[in-house]
This record gives structure tokens, sequence and C-alpha cells, in this order.
């Protein structure tokens, strides 16, 4: 299920928007009326650096990075020893709770500075403002086909994906833990075929049905008995076998899991052969939120009693 990247565009502002004064760390030091070094050791002890990007790419301090910062030092004057005063800092809820707008190319210059904490807050921010289909097919994915079409031309770049992916699977679970689903609903079935390890998408999908009220179980990748065992024990509304390569994606494998109970399955990814010959008649899910609007269009009844 990788959709059409949209062309990466540069990070400016919208039109109607007046862009936010970013500041480097000398001039955030003045305005703060402390010095250079200082905010340097607060944000390599306690996480407390800039969050904005001028338009070359560079770290900037954000008038929010200013107010937390202002609140350190006054904290600081007040007695309150400094890793608590950070601690209380980082907690405090932000005056703006409009996340900034993050493109791809954002993603993307963070993910060739190997810049973990950056990529964190560049993800949260995408899926706050986007949700789940939208980050992924706006965000996520054009910036993970370039890194991948850069790993292709060069044979450089596989810390980037592996750096990129781990953070971008966790801040998905996330944002999937943090809605709450129906739990009436019987869930989809979110599996991979056997040798698939990049499922992604997968946790893409659960995330953007979580935010429907649409459970979901991600299984990973499962050979057939284990899936045809998945579906008789998990009872699903639907079933959705992922395939990014057409070496895993094997029809016998559909077969197995519609056999295993009266679920429709969905092959997904671009593995799969358009449409699929194996005569089930689950359409085939070829973007994320094709796949949620197919897996939503009806309501599922609500789960019978044990059978």
């Amino acid at each position: 299920m990788r959709p059409d990247p949209p062309p990466l565009r540069p990070a400016v502002p919208r039109p109607a928007e007046a862009p936010p004064v970013l500041l480097p760390v000398g001039a955030a030091a003045k305005r703060l009326r402390t010095n250079a070094a200082t905010l340097r050791a607060w944000e390599r002890r306690y996480g407390l650096g800039p969050s904005g990007r001028s338009s070359g790419g560079h770290r900037r301090y954000s008038p929010d990075d200013l107010r937390r910062l202002q609140r350190m030092l006054d904290l600081l004057r007040q007695g309150v020893a400094a890793a608590d005063a950070a601690r209380v800092v980082r907690t405090a809820p932000t005056a703006d709770r409009t996340p900034p707008d993050v493109v791809a190319r954002d993603l993307l210059t963070a993910m060739h500075a190997l810049d973990a904490p950056a990529l964190t807050r560049l993800a949260g921010a995408a899926l706050r403002r986007h949700g789940a289909a939208g980050a992924w097919t706006a965000v996520f994915a054009p910036a993970l086909v370039a890194i991948g079409d850069h790993w292709n031309a060069t044979g450089c770049g596989v810390e980037t994906e592996h750096l990129a992916s781990g953070i971008l699977e966790a801040a998905l679970r996330g944002h999937l833990a943090a809605r709450p689903v129906d739990v009436a609903r019987p869930p989809v079935l979110l599996a991979a075929a056997p040798g698939e390890h990049h499922t992604l998408p997968m946790t893409a999908l659960a995330a953007a049905l979580a935010e429907r009220g649409q459970p979901g179980v991600l299984t990973g990748y499962l050979p057939g008995r284990a899936l045809a065992d998945a579906v008789a024990a998990v009872r699903p509304h639907a079933v959705v076998l992922w395939a990014r390569r057409a070496t895993t994606a094997d029809v016998a494998l559909l077969r197995r899991a519609a056999q295993a109970g009266p679920a429709p399955v969905h092959p997904a990814g671009p593995g799969w052969p358009t449409p699929p010959s194996d005569g089930t008649s689950a359409p085939l899910l070829v973007s994320l939120p094709d796949a949620v609007r197919a897996l939503t269009a009806r309501a599922p009844a609500p789960r019978s009693g044990p059978a």
C-alpha cells in the first residue's frame, strides 16, 4: 500500500499564516538575557533544544521554545534545581494547541541529519495536524520513498531508513494507543506475508482505523497456519494481508485465510498483482485512504457471545 508520493515541496508557511520568528542560539540567548553555552547545555542535558527550522534547514528557537526557556530561568531564580525545573518545563502544556505544519522535506532533512529528537517531534506534529492517513500519505511515505530512492541510486542511507522507520513506528503506535476504539466492533486483522519485515504501512493503517473507532489487531508476518489460527481466534470484521514484494505475495495465503472464517480477505501492498488471481471477492487495497474507506464503509455488528 505504497501511495504515489506527491513531489517534495519546500517547508514554507502557508500564505495565510505569518511565519513565526525563529532565532539562532546566540540571538535566543540575548533575548533571554543568558548565554549560548547555557542553552546548549540545557539542550544536551535536558532536551530543551530548538524545535524550529529555518528555510535552509538549520535549527532555530521558536516563540514556544523561548517561552519554555524563560519558564526554566524563572524556576531557577526561585531556587528550583535545574533537573527539576527542566522536568516541569518539559511536562507543561504549551500555550498554542495547534501543532505546526510539517511537510515531507522537513522530515527528510531530519532523516539525513540522523536527528532522532527532531524526527520524533516532527512525526508527532504531523500526526496531530493531519491524522494518521494524512500524515502517512503527505509526509511519511514521500520522505521514506525519497530515502529509498537515494539508497537505490547510491547504495547509501540504510542507517537513515532504519532510524526513521523505528521512530515513525513508535509515533504511529503511540497515536494508535491514544485513540479510543469501539470495543464492541469486531477488529480488523492486519497481517503480513511471511518474510515481510517492513510493515510500517500496516501500523499506519491501524492508527487510521482507530481514529474512526475501528479496532485492529497487528500481528506482523504470519505463516499460513498461524494466519488461519489468528483468523479463527480473532473472528475479525476483515483481514488485510500485506505484501511489499512479489516474491512474498502468495495467493495461497489469501485462500487459507478466507477458508478460516467468513471475513473478507484483502490483499494490500505493491507485491500483489492487480487484481490477484486468487478467486476471492475482496478488492486489493492500493492506498491507505482507500483502505480506511473500504474497511469502515459498513460498521460491523457487535460481537455475539462465545461460539
